[in-house]
């Protein structure tokens, strides 16, 4: 429902968290692909790295205030 309703606003930007862990990899590659065809800036927050091939940038924390943040490439 939460992805129908951001499909249906069309927002500048979209923060996902977690929002693909119910669903297989087919499935989160046709949701990000729809969305991101629709201009929708997406920030992604989870423990998959399936998800990354669909991001330009990663910012990974640590826990201990430690963080990275690069640009992805083509193979991540």
């Amino acid at each position: 429902m939460g992805m129908a309703r951001l499909v249906f606003k069309k927002p500048k930007f979209a923060i996902l968290d977690e929002c693909t862990s119910a669903v297989s990899v087919d499935v989160e590659g046709n949701i990000y692909n729809f969305v991101k065809d629709y201009g929708i800036t997406l920030l992604t927050v989870s423990h998959k790295q399936t998800l990354w091939k669909y991001h330009d940038y990663l910012l990974k924390l640590d826990g201990s205030q430690g963080w990275e943040f690069h640009e992805m490439k083509k193979s991540e």
